[in-house]
């Protein structure tokens, strides 16, 4: 049976849990919480990268991504910081959806997949 790592757990939620040669991570939203949606996003995917790296692996083996947007009016913005940081050639399958955030003040929270 493979063996479940989960890292930065809290007694809540882990940070990300290592299981079958994948990495899933929590919803991971900006510390920034007075920052516009371009600050927020480029925020939160440093902190993917970091997740990642610090499991050994790049954005390049991002599978799967699961976008929240508090305001879909923020697409655009969000989408010219996500185009900046995607790999081409290394698209991983995104899903952008409109909703409620834990706080009123974050404006995008970003969960992904990535193959170990």
């Amino acid at each position: 049976m493979a063996s479940i790592k989960r890292h930065g757990a809290n007694g809540r939620r882990a940070q990300c849990v290592e299981y079958g040669g994948l990495l899933y991570s929590s919803g991971i939203t900006s510390q920034n919480t007075e920052g516009d949606i371009t600050e927020q996003t480029e925020d939160v995917l440093r902190v993917i990268d970091n997740l990642l790296a610090r499991r050994g692996i790049d954005k390049g083996r991002v599978l799967s991504a699961t976008v929240t947007l508090a305001d879909m009016a923020d697409y655009g913005a969000f989408n010219a910081v996500w185009d900046v940081w995607v790999v081409d050639g290394f698209e991983p399958a995104r899903s952008v959806t409109q909703g409620a955030l834990a706080v009123p003040e974050y404006k995008v929270k970003i969960s992904v997949i990535a193959a170990l």
